[in-house]
């Protein structure tokens, strides 16, 4: 019997996908991840196209529903945005979940250690507060990528941080910040009013809505806005450069450590900045279940979104309504854990469509 070796080889694109090109390949992606997902449904005996229908009549097409959604996209923007950034730099952050905790903790530090303060003062003080420890919890990850030398050291470092962040808040509130009063739950005791965020008025969609929307159009504007495919502002260059090709963007003087530190500071600050918002304006109390996977959610929102904050708007408002519409998948007898399955078969499915956008391969039969 003959066997053949067969050469592959994968091979960058020279030329780069047209905005709409790519926004037409996310689109399908996505359209695959729901289509994947339905398979599942229907071996289950559930109609998939009757339960879409109401996951997404009822998250944007009630009222209480769409509140819900606004209340979900506040972390889930903030965190995606952020995370967009390492990204560009092709570094690869997936701890914003303890990034998150970090700022939740530093809020509800601030908020019961400063609680004498105006709310004008003490809320501020809160985001600051927090965006600076979850900006700190992330600047090991760009330390070990870059003087490590090793591609893969922020996926460990980063993921192994999300650890001890959670453990602390198991020690906290079940030691220092318990609810004496808290029926035994492990909580902290609720924030005092001038520390929590208002709400619009009989929703939990709260003011820190409008903070993470000026980001998320800060940061598009500053560092991903492009001219005819260049960014237009010198950090956001240095950042698709050092994404491109490190080594030849040190050669020509941009410094690989300080755009890592850079766009790990603005990533786990902004995820921090969702903790702040979903612990003093949603919860009003620092607890365990804090987060329900929202750090690793941001992955999938982030690339689905085509790692542009006005595109990750979207995506957001598309991941919230899935997670609001919960509801629907329990009533429908599955889990609401099936929320985790969206998010794994879509970013399979994206990542898959960015590679190749970006690569192709070639292969020959050798003789």
């Amino acid at each position: 019997m003959n066997i053949r070796a067969v050469e592959i080889n994968i091979r960058k694109k020279s030329e780069k996908p047209t905005f709409e090109a790519s926004l037409v390949i996310r689109v399908l992606s996505l359209i695959m991840g729901l289509v994947f997902v339905a398979a599942l449904f229907l071996l289950q005996g559930v109609n998939p196209l009757i339960l879409y229908i109401n996951i997404f009549r009822y998250a944007f097409f009630t009222l209480n529903g769409l509140a819900e959604t606004l209340s979900r996209v506040i972390p889930l923007l903030a965190i995606a945005v952020g995370l967009s950034i390492p990204f560009r730099a092709r570094i690869d952050n997936i701890g914003a979940e303890g990034q998150f905790l970090m700022g939740a903790i530093a809020a509800t530090g601030v908020a019961f250690g400063l609680a004498d303060l105006p709310s004008i003062l003490l809320i501020p003080l809160m985001f600051v507060a927090g965006f600076a420890l979850g900006a700190l919890w992330a600047v090991p990850v760009a330390i070990f990528r870059v003087k490590g030398q090793y591609k893969g050291s922020d996926v460990v470092v980063s993921f192994l941080m999300v650890f001890p962040a959670y453990s602390l808040i198991q020690y906290l509130v079940n030691g220092p910040w318990r609810d004496p009063g808290g029926w035994g739950f492990p909580q902290t005791p609720l924030f005092p009013e001038n520390a929590q965020i208002m709400q619009v008025p009989g929703t939990q969609i709260h003011l820190s809505i409008l903070l993470v929307f000026a980001l998320t159009f800060l940061i598009h504007h500053y560092l991903v806005r492009t001219r005819d495919g260049i960014p237009e502002t010198k950090l956001g260059y240095e950042i698709n450069a050092v994404g491109q090709n490190p080594a030849a963007a040190e050669s020509a003087g941009v410094s690989f450590l300080r755009i890592a530190l850079t766009a790990m500071v603005i990533s786990g600050g902004m995820a921090a900045i969702g903790g702040v918002g979903e612990v003093a304006g949603n919860l009003l109390r620092l607890r365990p279940e804090i987060s329900t996977n929202l750090g690793f959610t941001g992955i999938v929102v982030a690339w689905l979104g085509g790692l542009n904050p006005l595109g990750i708007i979207v995506s957001a408002l598309f991941f919230s309504g899935l997670l609001a519409g919960g509801v629907e998948i329990q009533m429908a007898g599955l889990p609401v854990t099936v929320i985790n399955l969206f998010n794994g078969s879509i970013l399979l499915f994206v990542l898959l469509a960015d590679f190749f956008m970006k690569y192709r391969i070639e292969w020959r039969v050798l003789r």
